[in-house]
């Protein structure tokens, strides 16, 4: 039997940990997106399997530079970026954190990414954040209205046609019957008239000449 290498256990111990050592790596982060009305709450969740040192939220889009929104670390008060504060909330562990960002503005709009502190920073996937503006008070009402007046007008333009259509052949088909009435009662004068003429010609060929 031909002796191993002696490398090839080494190698092989290398192979098997290094999924692991990669897995090890991952930050999982979701959603991918979010939409949310103005002045509504988005979660952001960011976990991982190894020890962690802490935990950033970056904002890396569309601002040029990163801008840490948040850095929370076990046993340490977290920071929070000015733009919002008072804005943020913090549930789960740091392996399995929960970041809740409240009172949206549109201005919040962005890609927000999940940058986990270990040996080195390794980023999640990210999460693009949608504001979408809020109605005004009463909009949605007006809007309702607006629709509801344009259905009736619609339906009531829809009806004048089909009343209108169906007076059209009501007159086309009463147009049709006259015609075909006087064409009758033009018949029966012609007959009338050629029956009194033959009773005529007969009755007058009859007439005995009292001259011969």
């Amino acid at each position: 039997m031909a002796s191993q290498r002696p490398g090839f256990p080494l190698l092989l111990a290398l192979t098997l940990a290094l999924p692991v050592s990669l897995a090890a790596q991952e930050v999982h982060q979701s959603p991918r997106y979010v939409i949310a009305p103005e002045g509504g709450s988005v979660n952001i969740a960011c976990s991982s399997n190894s020890s962690l040192k802490g935990v950033f939220l970056i904002r890396d889009w569309p601002t040029a530079d990163d801008a840490k929104v948040i850095h929370y670390s076990e046993g340490k008060v977290p920071t929070v970026d000015e733009l919002f504060r008072m804005r943020v909330n913090f549930s789960g562990s740091q392996q399995n954190l929960t970041i809740t960002v409240h009172h949206l503005q549109p201005t919040d709009t962005g890609i927000y990414t999940c940058q986990a502190v270990l040996d080195d920073i390794v980023s999640g996937s990210g999460t693009l954040v949608l504001v979408t503006d809020q109605l005004p008070q009463g909009a949605e009402s007006h809007q309702k209205d607006r629709w509801r007046a344009f259905s009736l007008f619609v339906a009531l333009a829809v009806g004048c046609f089909l009343a209108g259509l169906g007076l059209g052949v009501v007159c086309a088909l009463r147009r049709t019957q006259i015609k075909k009435l006087c064409s009758r009662r033009n018949q029966s004068t012609a007959i009338v008239v050629y029956e009194d003429m033959s009773c005529s010609r007969h009755n007058t060929l009859s007439v005995p000449n009292h001259y011969h």
